[in-house]
């Protein structure tokens, strides 16, 4: 696949008050390779374990198999996370905390709502392909974050990127831009799954036949998704207008 150039901007997040109540995080413990660099383990656990997390699932992941990645024994990786959900909320937590910030920073602009739905598409699928594993890590791991009370704080910061997405096309409704019927629940579940599975495809397409099909651009698939998400929800009067294309800084 020719080189994916990636054109969309992405504003770091943060972390809001009260949010900063998980473990400190632990110094980094550096040893020298054999041209004399410093080896940080901490970073290539987090690396091993991403990797594990996204393929085979955090449950199904071991630490004894995280451990043996980075040649270390199981023990060891104790002296730089005390749990693997230490682990897990090193990956997760800052994508969930951006998710969040960037979707209540643009629910909040003085756009109309259609306008603020194609920035938020456009910032998501930017962020899904341009960190694919730790996103797909957060999308699959959804269910396990729900159920464990230490990823509390995660959970209600999913829960405030739904609110914001929510508001945006409950806007769209008030504003007769969207159908008046439109279910937001499932209208959200299907965006926020189709540009998973999209971020996945194109990040890690293999060149098979049928994966060899079509080259594609980012662009490309960002003007494709746009193009059905708007064609599925627009209200009549406003089918065939073209899509919008705001301005929206970092």
């Amino acid at each position: 696949m020719a080189a994916k150039q990636n054109t969309l901007r992405v504003r770091a997040g943060s972390v809001k008050a009260g949010e900063a109540v998980q473990p400190k995080r632990r110094a980094a413990r550096r040893e020298k390779a054999e041209n004399g660099q410093p080896i940080d383990r901490r970073e290539l656990i987090l690396a091993a374990a991403t990797r594990r997390f996204a393929e085979y699932g955090f449950e199904t992941t071991t630490v004894r198999q995280i451990a043996d990645d980075v040649n270390i024994l199981s023990g060891s990786l104790y002296h730089h996370f005390a749990t693997k959900e230490e682990i897990l909320e090193e990956i997760v937590r800052d994508p969930i905390i951006e998710m969040r910030d960037d979707a209540e920073r643009i629910a909040g602009l003085p756009l109309d709502a259609e306008q603020r739905l194609v920035a938020l598409i456009g910032i998501e699928l930017n962020r899904l392909t341009a960190n694919q594993e730790v996103c797909a890590i957060v999308f699959n791991e959804r269910k396990f974050l729900r159920r464990s009370e230490y990823f509390n704080y995660l959970t209600r910061a999913k829960k405030a990127s739904y609110h914001a997405w929510s508001k945006i096309l409950s806007d769209g409704v008030k504003e007769g831009l969207f159908q008046p019927d439109l279910d937001i629940y499932l209208t959200i579940s299907t965006v926020v799954r189709m540009l998973n599975a999209g971020a996945d495809w194109y990040k890690n397409e293999d060149g098979s036949q049928i994966d060899a099909i079509a080259d594609y651009s980012l662009d490309k698939l960002l003007d494709f998704y746009l193009g059905f998400v708007l064609r599925a929800i627009r209200a009549p009067a406003h089918a065939g207008e073209p899509i919008p294309r705001p301005a929206i800084g970092s």
